[in-house]
């Protein structure tokens, strides 16, 4: 039997502590043998299996990202999208120069967001980039998104096409102490169109970001993140962006936080670009044997690996 080699690179986490000593924190996928993104298909199914049977071992969603994907980000409450795992669901992605590049934007002063992606040959959803900002007009915001889009992106010859939320033609955005303008005619005023869903709740695009994240016939999943330059992002799905525990009962909410910035900010544009992209993407408006469960009535079970299923 060949013995496992471990690559540093492959999750390198280290620092010194307080007696001076170097402190190494290792993912589990830096054993070729579990790695369920290794080239080798036997070991990649066998990954999944033993990822399956340690959820078993810790059925609770936050245990098991505390106790093995190194994730300290959990808080009280349950995650809204526990089956999200950096290391199936994050990787280094280039943008493709001859493809559309698509524009999720939330609007709002205290905490405007906008997640962009790409959609691969296989119609899977690569986010590329998070744009976050603190305090801004949309004006403001949009300037530096373009600005820096044009600098990531340059020449990009096949576009962008954008998606908001569809009360940005009602919402008002104050530019200055004299003047008004609804967020969407500041975007259109910067040579931004974008178009918008109606009729698609919080939930409906919450069951379609599920769906994305589950494991997809060719054992891939239907997104990936690259999470250096979508940080905020990944500790959304990693744990800041739950169901949180009330404070009068300690029971578990049925809606998430959204109300809790900059994490309801930035879900909200992932769902306004995925609403946006349902169809390119493959995926239907109502899913339920992928559909979240109701908060506090049991959780995940998991099929193979990261594919959540309503308890029955």
């Amino acid at each position: 039997m060949s013995p496992v080699v471990w690559s540093l690179d492959a999750w390198p986490s280290r620092s010194v502590n307080a007696l001076d000593f170097l402190a190494i924190s290792l993912h589990y996928s830096a054993d070729p043998s579990k790695d369920v993104n290794n080239p080798d298909p036997l070991l990649a199914e066998k990954a999944q299996e033993w990822i399956a049977a340690q959820r078993r071992i810790f059925p609770d969603p936050n245990d098991f990202a505390r106790e093995y994907e190194l994730n300290f980000f959990v808080g009280k409450g349950t995650r809204v999208f526990p089956q999200f795992t950096a290391a199936l669901h994050s990787k280094p992605i280039s943008y493709a120069t001859r493809k559309l590049i698509y524009r999720g934007w939330d609007f709002g002063w205290h905490c405007p967001v906008c997640i962009v992606a790409q959609v691969d040959p296989r119609d899977r959803l690569l986010i590329l980039r998070e744009f976050i900002g603190s305090n801004q007009t949309t004006r403001e915001f949009a300037e530096r998104v373009i600005k820096e889009c044009s600098t990531e992106y340059p020449n990009h010859a096949a576009g962008f096409q954008d998606y908001c939320d569809p009360a940005g033609q009602q919402v008002k955005t104050i530019e200055s102490e004299k003047s008004e303008r609804r967020d969407i005619e500041i975007l259109n005023g910067l040579g931004i169109f974008p178009t918008y869903e109606f009729g698609w709740s919080r939930k409906d695009g919450r069951t379609l970001i599920h769906q994305l994240l589950a494991l997809r016939h060719d054992t891939t999943p239907g997104a990936y993140v690259d999470q250096s330059a979508c940080p905020m992002l990944v500790q959304g799905f990693l744990g800041q962006y739950i169901y949180p525990e009330r404070k009068v009962d300690n029971r578990i909410s049925e809606d998430p936080n959204d109300d809790e910035h900059p994490w309801g900010d930035i879900f909200a544009a992932l769902r306004y670009l995925v609403t946006g992209l349902h169809s390119k993407l493959g995926l239907r408006r109502l899913l339920p044997q992928i559909a979240p469960p109701t908060p506090g009535t049991g959780g995940y079970e998991y099929h193979g690996y990261g594919l959540p299923v309503r308890k029955r």
